[in-house]
């Protein structure tokens, strides 16, 4: 049974492609043990951990406080005015704070605060999961026969054998009308 909330996560994410741009799919590498993949390629530790805090936070509230992810490289929120900007970072607890604060009834209070950061924590687990396991190929090259392992903006998926369907529970800080229920990826090359 798919979770409720994957026909909105697509549109989001059909959203984030529309508006990529040349700079999001030119990511750089330094190496694969300070490195980490997420949908849109291999970016440093760093670029990783702010953008992966960036799209958790509009992947969960979609277009709360007027804030999109930066059209450069999803490492920013933005207001869609461009009055605000804020580098969000899991390991510089005082940018989420700042953010959760300004913005916490429209996140639902503690608890959706709670939720964010835990997406951001689950990014953070799956990049170190990344860089344990072996390291990623330059550029991001898939593996003969497989899809590298990628953070996605919810899930982490393991590097997979191709023609595999995986399967993963919806993660626990989705919206609770449904967190019984899992999704799959299908694996191709």
């Amino acid at each position: 049974m798919l979770c409720e909330h994957v026909l909105l996560y697509l549109q989001l994410v059909l959203q984030l492609v529309a508006m990529s741009s040349p700079s999001v799919a030119a990511v750089s590498t330094i190496d694969g043990s300070a490195s980490c993949r997420d949908r849109f390629g291999v970016v440093d530790v760093v670029s990783f951990r702010q953008r992966s805090c960036t799209l958790c936070f509009y992947y969960l509230f979609p277009g709360v406080g007027g804030l999109m992810p930066s059209k450069d490289n999803y490492t920013r929120l933005e207001r869609l005015n461009g009055s605000d900007v804020y580098v969000v970072d899991s390991e510089e607890p005082a940018s989420l704070d700042r953010v959760c604060h300004l913005l916490a009834g429209d996140m639902g209070g503690a608890d959706g605060c709670s939720r964010w950061v835990g997406c951001c924590a689950e990014a953070d687990a799956c990049c170190r999961r990344q860089r344990r396991s072996s390291p990623t190929t330059t550029a991001g090259a898939v593996a003969s026969g497989s899809c590298e392992a990628t953070w996605d903006g919810f899930s982490c998926w393991d590097r997979t054998p191709a023609g595999t369907v995986v399967y993963q529970r919806c993660p626990v800080y989705m919206e609770r009308s449904d967190v019984s229920g899992s999704f799959n990826h299908v694996v191709s090359v």
